[in-house]
């Protein structure tokens, strides 16, 4: 996993770590995401993949659509709330 920090520097990311950090039990679309997070659909998907690949988050695949939701690596997740709780 990349360094925490720099998933807090894109704007995107950071909403969505934050939204899943403040709803760790949710699993949703890259649509249903971005209109919590008040963001565009096709930026939400970009950043969701990436943070798929880094481990942050699990994809959940169906046939008609992939679902997103909080990995279960509890190191992962300290070490966000951590720094979560360092910057705000």
């Amino acid at each position: 996993m990349n360094n925490i920090k720099s998933f807090f520097k894109n704007n995107t990311a950071k909403k969505i770590l934050l939204f899943f950090n403040e709803n760790p039990n949710c699993i949703d679309t890259a649509k249903g995401i971005s209109l919590w997070i008040g963001s565009d659909t096709g930026l939400t998907q970009k950043c969701l993949n990436q943070l798929v690949k880094e481990g942050v988050l699990t994809s959940h695949q169906t046939a008609s659509t992939s679902a997103y939701a909080y990995t279960n690596n509890k190191a992962v997740v300290k070490n966000i709330e951590k720094y979560i709780k360092n910057i705000l």
